[in-house]
């Protein structure tokens, strides 16, 4: 059986899934309904049965309390998506349900295992978040290489690793649920993540809601309709707005048959309209990308390019808005398979380089002696259908830079008389981090004489500035640190934050007088324990998912 490594956009609305053939080009894999994408919809249809797809999309208004929707924007921020049958299920037990469907239709269509996988996430994912995307890989059965950033993904696949010339380029993602907006400086060796910013709440579905409150008031106006849309008009209302969305992309105007109770009107619907009771949106996503622009130039980096990605983009009025604004004409290629293609690119390089190989040499017809590179078969590893030399990236993998995604911060008092507390943020959002991991160290003084011991309070959040107001919602952990007698006013403490490019942070208090020191793991309230993600593994596999 032929050996291939897959890369997956586990996206907000429409997930996807990606392999390298055996010619070195990357290609989609179709879903057993005959799409490149697959609704990112779960129903739960019994208690030994899930539908994934357009039938569960299909059914998300009729049977609402059963089906979930948009459960990315769940992941890492709460460990609840839907009770159903009496049970809670998790984020990432549902979104593993989604990864089953994409990777067992994917094994039907081209007759191969599916299990080594490289998934994606947005650029401003935290460790929450990334944790539980590859927890839910882990659940669904699926060997998770790595979770790869969608905007370096993007760049890979559209080929801006294959240049010599070093660029500067801007990544402009606005999907079905989610926008990310990612800057990175690429050339032939390195990928680097200068900043991203994004909104997880803002997607191509706010477009959808705009569209079905201008068809609804515009149906009543009408007909003077003084009732409510009930959960079969309101499902039809949804798709015929997503339908005259996508048809305004291609066309000036298009008709649009609203009904409901009975009663019918026909509602001409102009490009210019929609483009006008969604400009406001538009507007959030560019006010995301000047951000991003002017933390990349105070970093002396001025934009060469921009790439668009994600199904959303494909509206007209978002490559006008960037045009108008950079200066760029941005470059557009199918936006909703680049992740998922570029993703599969990296997986072929993460699965080569992370392996042990070895070199068979051979003579050829004129007696010259050459070598290939393959995997050592001594180690058990299968050798990959695709011979990454047949690839334009060679399979030489380049080294990815990447930047914080978060801010964190030690909670602090800044003024002795008051006991005024305030966050102060040792590592800042978008702080480069060149060998994968960055500490930073700070000293800091006892408050009183004779205190016994020092609570180190953890936040993680988005705040840039140095210093913020104290929250608590923004905690990820406390560490206590025992301090000896007799200490003075203003005795040092060295606070030490070491991150790694998984997002995980390690804490150091150092009592400087006796060199005492705690060390604390933090992780967010939210990331789901091991036995619990292989308590969820094996109940996973008692599902059946169609």
């Amino acid at each position: 059986m032929a050996k291939y490594v897959y890369g997956i956009d586990l996206g907000t609305t429409y997930s996807c899934i990606s392999y390298v053939d055996e010619s070195g080009r990357a290609n989609v894999i179709k879903n057993l309904e005959g799409t490149n994408t697959t609704p990112s919809v779960v129903n739960f249809a019994s208690p030994n049965q899930v539908v994934v797809g357009q039938v569960a999309k299909e059914s998300a208004v009729i049977d609402p309390n059963n089906t979930v929707s948009l459960v990315k924007t769940l992941m890492g921020k709460n460990s609840f998506a839907i009770n159903y049958n009496g049970e809670d299920k998790s984020p990432e037990e549902v979104s593993a349900y989604i990864l089953r469907k994409l990777a067992e239709d994917a094994a039907k269509e081209i007759d191969a295992e599916v299990k080594d996988v490289v998934i994606t996430c947005p650029a401003y994912f935290g460790t929450a978040e990334r944790t539980a995307t590859k927890n839910a890989g882990i659940i669904a059965g699926l060997n998770v290489l790595e979770i790869i950033s969608e905007p370096v993904a993007a760049a890979i696949y559209y080929g801006c690793t294959k240049e010599h010339e070093e660029k500067t380029i801007l990544v402009y993602d606005l999907g079905g649920g989610t926008f990310d907006v990612t800057i990175m400086n690429i050339n032939s060796e390195k990928i680097e993540i200068i900043c991203s910013d994004g909104d997880h709440d803002l997607g191509g579905k706010d477009w959808d809601a705009a569209t079905m409150r201008y068809l609804a008031d515009e149906f009543v106006s009408q007909k003077g309709y003084e009732g409510d849309f009930d959960e079969y008009a309101q499902q039809d209302l949804r798709l015929k707005a997503e339908k005259a969305k996508q048809q305004l992309s291609a066309k000036e105007k298009t008709p649009v048959m609203v009904e409901t109770a009975g009663e019918r009107a026909r509602i001409d619907f102009s490009r210019e309209k929609f483009e006008e009771i969604t400009s406001a949106l538009l507007k959030s996503t560019i006010d995301k990308t000047d951000a991003a622009i002017t933390v990349a130039e105070e970093r002396g980096f001025k934009l060469d390019e921009i790439l668009l990605v994600g199904g959303s983009t494909r509206m007209p009025q978002v490559t006008k808005a960037l045009e108008e604004r950079y200066g760029i004409t941005p470059k557009i290629l199918e936006p909703d398979e680049a992740v998922a293609k570029g993703a599969a690119i990296h997986a072929v390089n993460v699965y080569i380089n992370n392996q042990p190989t070895l070199s068979k040499w051979y003579d050829d017809d004129k007696g010259d002696v050459s070598s290939d590179t393959v995997l050592d078969p001594s180690n058990g590893v299968e050798q990959l259908s695709v011979d990454p030399a047949m690839m334009s990236i060679g399979g030489k993998k380049r080294s990815i830079v990447v930047a914080t995604t978060k801010s964190f911060a030690v909670e602090v008092i800044v003024d002795k008389k008051t006991r005024e507390q305030k966050c102060y943020n040792m590592i800042i959002k978008n702080d480069p981090m060149p060998d994968g991991d960055i500490t930073v160290s700070t000293i800091l003084g006892t408050i009183d004489e004779n205190q016994e011991n020092v609570e180190i309070v953890v936040y993680e959040s988005d705040f840039m500035n140095e210093y913020f107001d104290v929250d608590k919602d923004y905690v990820i952990g406390t560490a206590l640190l025992e301090l000896p007698g007799n200490l003075p006013v203003d005795s040092p403490v060295e606070i030490t934050f070491s991150l790694n490019n998984e997002g995980i942070l390690e804490v150091t208090g150092k009592d400087m007088t006796s060199n005492k020191e705690v060390h604390a793991t933090m992780r967010s309230k939210y990331i789901m324990a091991g036995d619990m993600v292989e308590k969820l593994k094996e109940k996973s596999k008692q599902m059946v998912v169609i």
